[in-house]
């Protein structure tokens, strides 16, 4: 008997883990140069390396090490408990609410919204968005252990 996973939303963040991953590093790289040579911010507020660094930051961190993190125990979590994913819909809102999270951090950091706290510069109604696709992603992970098809608990899936 053949089993089917829901892979559309292991996909969908994978796929972007990539994209993320690009652009996180272009800022990365943007603001290096900009160490070697100031000019480069062209003198507009928004390229300064005060507010690109938290941009890239938060990118390579969140949306790339982010997006890598739920696709893969997305994967797992499926694969482990021999199940698909416990309510499909709301796994596909975690990936939606994510990537609605990175793009409001990538158009507030540059514009200098900031709560000033390293690793922690988004601002509260952007956090609040992060809690609730955390408590989603939560629900749809440990519901899909909860419906497995096996009776023992696959050690892989608590990694």
């Amino acid at each position: 008997m053949q089993e089917t996973y829901n892979y559309k939303v292991v996909r969908q963040f994978s796929i972007m883990t990539v994209v993320w991953g690009i652009v996180g590093m272009l800022v990365g790289v943007i603001i290096a140069s900009q160490l070697a040579w100031p000019a480069l911010n062209f003198d507009v507020p928004w390229l300064t390396f005060s507010r690109l660094r938290p941009l890239h930051t938060n990118a390579v961190i969140f949306a790339f090490g982010g997006s890598a993190l739920f696709a893969t125990s997305y994967y797992i979590v499926q694969r482990t408990s021999h199940a698909k994913l416990f309510a499909p819909a709301l796994a596909s809102f975690t990936f939606w609410g994510w990537q609605l999270v990175i793009v409001l951090a990538a158009i507030t950091l540059p514009m200098g919204f900031s709560t000033a706290k390293e690793y922690a510069e988004l601002e509260w109604p952007i956090d609040i968005l992060i809690a609730v696709v955390w408590v989603s992603y939560a629900i749809v992970f440990f519901g899909t252990i909860v419906k497995r098809k096996l009776n023992t608990f696959m050690s892989p899936t608590g990694f």
